[in-house]
């Protein structure tokens, strides 16, 4: 839980100011982490903190008619900052939850896309965390993404072209560790 109190705040923060640019770098910041700390938590927070930077960045969702979405998304972040030292995991599965169902609404103001946003970020976190090492199972189970559709896009698209760095077979080895383990 320790990323979700280090990252929370800051992502509510930046969310609340629109900041693309901040929302992106909290993103990087959570993604590292959820690697080398794999579990649901952090896999939510990560691809809760993509959709956030994807949402600011689309001046259709800044619009005066999707104010209301974007404060329903607030209102369920604050709640997730205010109860996230008290709540277990369940309770802050059910306000991700609750978070996800907020951007869904934004999405159905813009049907233009066959996936919605939290799908999309679910597939994009899915195959980040496979192409930084992880293994595809885990970051399918994590994601609740099948491994097929993980590997399509990781294929479609030049992420591991991207990856500034890799994992070592020694890293790797510790992350393996860390989810036999526990």
């Amino acid at each position: 839980m320790k990323t979700l109190f280090e990252y929370a705040p800051r992502i509510l923060a930046a969310f609340k100011k629109r900041s693309q640019r901040r929302l992106r770098k909290l993103n990087d910041y959570v993604l590292k982490e959820a690697a080398i700390e794999p579990n649901k938590l952090n896999f939510h927070l990560s691809i809760i903190s993509y959709v956030l930077a994807k949402i600011v960045s689309k001046p259709r969702f800044l619009r005066r008619e999707c104010e209301p979405m974007l404060a329903e998304i607030e209102n369920a972040l604050e709640k997730l900052v205010r109860r996230m030292g008290r709540a277990d995991e369940n309770e802050i599965l059910g306000i991700f939850s609750e978070v996800e169902k907020a951007v869904s609404h934004l999405d159905e103001r813009d049907p233009r896309f066959v996936t919605g946003l939290i799908e999309k970020g679910r597939l994009k976190m899915a195959a980040t965390f496979y192409a930084q090492g992880m293994s595809l199972g885990v970051a399918a189970d994590m994601t609740g993404m099948e491994k097929q559709e993980i590997l399509d896009y990781a294929g479609q698209t030049m992420m591991f072209d991207r990856l500034e760095e890799e994992k070592s077979i020694t890293e790797r080895m510790k992350t393996a560790r860390q989810l036999i383990s526990g």
